[in-house]
C-alpha cells in the first residue's frame, strides 16, 4: 500500500548523483569504522581479546544471512506493492528474532566460558540492528532518500567507532563495549531512521500470518542463493588452511582485505539504481533497461581496471604500509585477488538485477553451480599451486557463476 506519491516521481539525475555520493560516503564510513576496531583491539586489549571480536565477527556474519533472508532487492523492485511495507518490516523483525534464537543456541552448545557466552549474545544484539535498519533504508531508497541511509551509515559508524574506543580502553571488557556500542546503534535507528521512513512511507508492525508465510517463500530461493554466494570464498580459504596452515592464511586473508574494497565500492554505486531497473521492468521499457544496464556494466568494469591499474603501480608499497615488510612476499597476490573481486562485484551487480527480473531459480542455479565448482577444483588447485590456488579456485567457480547469470539475463531479458 503507497502512501506517498514520491515513490512514483520522475528521478532527476542531480538526486541520483546525491543518492549514489552519500550511499557509497556513509557505507564506506561504516564498513572502516569496523575494519578500524579489529585494529584497535589488538593495542587496545592485546590478541586474546582480538580473537574473540574475531569470533564474533565470524560468527553474526553467518547468522544475520537469516535475519536479512535476502529480502532488501526485492523489496526496493516491488514496484506493484505485492507487499506493504507492514509485511516487510514485520518479516524482518520475526527474520531477526528467529536469527538471534539460532545464533544463541549455536553459542550455548559450544561450551564457551561465561565471558565470551555473554560477549558473544551481546555483539549478535549490536550486529542485529544491521539488519533491522536495513528494512527502512529499503523505504529510504524506493522514495529515493539514499542520502538518509548514507548519514545514518556515517553516524552510526562513528558513535559505534568512539564507543568501542573509549569503553574497551576504559574497561578491556568486550561485553561492555558490545552494550555499549549497541546503545548508539539502536539509538540512531530510533531517533533517526525510523522517524524518517514512516515519513515517507507509513507502517506498522503486522502479523498477517499468510502475507508472512508468502513472502518467505517467495524470497526463499534468494535466501539459498545469499547462501551458496556467500560459500564461495571460504571453501578455497578453508582448503588453504587445511593444506597450509593459519599462518598462510593470515597473510593471504590480510592481502584480500583491500582487494574486496572493489566489490563493495561497486556495489554501493549499483544499489543505487535497483528502483530504476524495477520501474523500467514495470513499464516494460526493454531499450532504456538494457541501456543502464550495459552502463553499470561497463562502469564496474571500468573500476576494475582501475583496480588493477592502480595494484601494480602501488599494491605492493600499500601492504607493506599496512601490514609492515612481512607481508612483502605476499604481495604479488593482490593483483590476482583484485580481479577475483571484480568478477565476484559483477555477479552481485547482475544478481541484482535478476532479482528485479524475479527469476529466482536462475539465481540460485548460477549460485549453487558456482559453489559446487569451488568444492571440487580448491583441493586440486591448492595441491597443485598452494596459496595461488586459491585465486585460481576462486576465479574459475565465480567465472561459471557469472556466465549462468548472463545466459539467465539473456533469456529474461527477452521476456521484458
Amino acid at each position: 500500500m503507497k502512501t506517498d506519491d514520491r515513490y512514483g516521481q520522475q528521478v532527476s539525475p542531480q538526486a541520483i548523483r546525491k543518492n549514489m555520493f552519500w550511499n557509497v560516503a556513509g557505507s564506506v564510513g561504516f564498513i572502516g569504522a569496523q575494519w578500524l576496531m579489529t585494529i584497535l583491539i589488538v593495542r587496545l586489549a592485546g590478541y586474546t581479546e582480538a580473537g574473540y571480536l574475531s569470533l564474533g565477527l565470524s560468527l553474526t556474519n553467518v547468522f544475520t544471512n537469516i535475519a536479512y533472508f535476502c529480502i532488501r532487492n526485492y523489496q526496493v523492485s516491488d514496484t506493484a506493492d505485492r507487499y506493504s511495507a507492514d509485511i516487510y518490516v514485520t518479516h524482518r523483525m520475526l527474520a531477526a528474532f528467529s536469527a538471534f534464537l539460532l545464533y544463541a543456541l549455536f553459542v550455548l552448545c559450544n561450551g564457551y566460558s561465561v565471558y565470551v557466552t555473554v560477549f558473544l549474545l551481546a555483539f549478535m544484539l549490536y550486529r542485529l540492528h544491521e539488519a533491522v535498519v536495513d528494512v527502512f533504508h529499503g523505504i529510504d531508497q524506493r522514495a529515493w532518500h539514499l542520502d538518509v541511509a548514507g548519514q545514518s551509515f556515517l553516524m552510526r559508524g562513528i558513535l559505534t567507532l568512539a564507543a568501542f574506543f573509549l569503553v574497551e580502553k576504559l574497561t578491556g571488557n568486550l561485553i561492555l563495549t558490545s552494550i555499549a556500542m549497541l546503545v548508539f546503534a539502536y539509538g540512531i535507528l530510533l531517533v533517526f531512521d525510523l522517524p524518517r521512513a514512516r515519513s515517507y512511507q507509513t507502517f506498522s508492525l503486522r502479523f498477517d500470518r499468510g502475507a508472512l508465510r508468502s513472502l518467505t517463500g517467495e524470497c526463499f530461493p534468494l535466501f539459498l542463493y545469499a547462501l551458496c554466494l556467500n560459500a564461495v570464498v571460504p571453501i578455497p580459504r578453508y582448503v588453504l588452511e587445511k593444506l597450509a596452515g593459519s599462518e598462510v592464511l593470515g597473510y593471504y586473508s590480510s592481502v584480500a582485505i583491500p582487494a574486496s574494497v572493489i566489490q563493495l565500492l561497486s556495489s554501493y554505486i549499483f544499489t543505487t539504481f535497483t528502483g530504476l531497473f524495477a520501474e523500467y521492468a514495470a513499464k516494460g521499457e526493454r531499450k532504456k533497461f538494457q541501456t543502464l544496464f550495459w552502463k553499470l556494466a561497463a562502469g564496474v568494469s571500468g573500476l576494475v581496471v582501475l583496480s588493477l591499474a592502480g595494484c601494480m603501480l602501488l599494491g605492493e608499497w600499500a601492504l607493506v604500509l599496512l601490514f609492515t615488510e612481512s607481508i612483502r612476499p605476499y604481495a604479488y597476490l593482490l593483483t590476482p585477488t583484485v580481479l577475483c573481486c571484480g568478477v565476484i562485484a559483477l555477479i552481485w551487480f547482475v544478481g541484482t538485477v535478476l532479482t528485479v527480473l524475479r527469476d529466482r531459480m536462475g539465481l540460485f542455479t548460477g549460485a549453487a553451480a558456482g559453489t559446487v565448482t569451488a568444492a571440487f577444483v580448491s583441493w586440486p588447485c591448492i595441491r597443485a599451486w598452494g596459496v595461488d590456488g586459491v585465486n585460481a579456485a576462486l576465479f574459475l567457480s565465480s567465472a561459471v557463476t557469472l556466465v549462468l547469470f548472463f545466459c539467465r539475463y539473456a533469456v529474461c531479458i527477452k521476456r521484458l
